[in-house]
């Protein structure tokens, strides 16, 4: 099953946001929110919390995944209105959220998305501008945080997507929420669009820890969340995935003899995959120029499997 409408998944989970980005709600004696999604969200996820009667003040934690901003712009505008939400994050988030270049850069395109999904830049009257996050507890590959009622979250870092990436785990009830650190599914939910924008060779040693564990479901930062048979050996099958784009690109560039070409080509292709508006082409130009040269340099030992 492949859930994608926001709404209550059960009595321990909520799906909130939007089809495109997503934010999850894990209740237990204490509640946390998972992802910290981008700024254009905010108006729905309000109006969901009201909807569905969210008491904030149980909802202790918010955990921030990896600092790309369509994945922690709305954390400003929630600690304005919830200052006592405590955010978790990576040691490499954190240390991201306090450098004015990057600030700076999150603030220009959450802007940019606000103004392409056409929503305001309050709420409220209050600033939907990206600014500092602070960090209440900064997290270690394998920390974990007791939310009570057999809500155990262990966290690893999944580095690939980006340097920051961090995975949320829950051992009991096999629930892996991988931000952008497993491939996004489209389509059926069988195909998927390559997230390994970083590293390549640490994209697939992060998927070969992940590999390790159990998961009978699993809920992306955008599309939702899949169960049963679509979740079934769902490590493997983005592994294979990623090793088949990245030799994609590789002979794209080889044919073609131009790594901008492939660069751009690449770019058109996700955003057509996706279609997220809230992407500007530039920006993912870039970051397929990233990829174009990784898959050219980058050596992996399970290629040729």
């Amino acid at each position: 099953m492949w859930l994608q409408k926001p709404g209550i998944v059960n009595d321990h989970l909520v799906l909130l946001g939007t089809r495109e980005n997503n934010i999850y709600l894990l209740k237990g004696d204490v509640d946390m929110l998972v992802g910290g999604g981008c700024q254009w969200i905010v108006r729905e996820l309000m109006q969901q919390i009201q909807t569905w009667k969210i008491d904030m003040q149980r909802v202790k934690y918010l955990f921030v995944g990896h600092s790309h901003f369509d994945h922690c712009g709305a954390v400003p505008f929630l600690q304005r209105r919830y200052p006592h939400l405590q955010v978790l994050a990576s040691r490499q988030a954190a240390k991201y959220f306090t450098m004015p270049k990057a600030v700076k850069n999150a603030r220009i395109f959450g802007r940019q998305a606000l103004q392409q999904m056409g929503a305001s830049n309050d709420f409220e009257g209050i600033s939907l501008d990206f600014d500092t996050i602070q960090v209440k507890r900064v997290l270690q590959d394998g920390d974990r945080v007791d939310l009570g009622q057999g809500m155990m979250a262990f966290f690893v870092e999944t580095p690939g997507h980006s340097r920051c990436a961090m995975t949320l785990y829950l051992k009991k009830q096999k629930w892996l929420f991988p931000s952008d650190a497993l491939s996004l599914p489209i389509t059926d939910g069988r195909q998927f669009v390559c997230t390994a924008s970083e590293s390549f060779v640490d994209y697939i040693n992060s998927l070969d820890r992940l590999d390790a564990l159990e998961v009978e479901l699993c809920a992306w930062e955008h599309f939702g969340l899949m169960t049963g048979d679509h979740v079934r050996r769902i490590i493997p099958r983005v592994k294979q995935s990623t090793l088949a784009y990245k030799q994609m690109l590789k002979t794209h560039v080889e044919q073609s003899g131009d790594v901008e070409a492939t660069a751009r080509w690449a770019a058109r292709q996700w955003l057509a995959q996706t279609q997220f508006k809230f992407i500007p082409f530039d920006v993912m130009h870039h970051i397929c120029r990233q990829m174009v040269q990784n898959a050219m340099k980058e050596k992996l030992t399970d290629e040729d499997q």
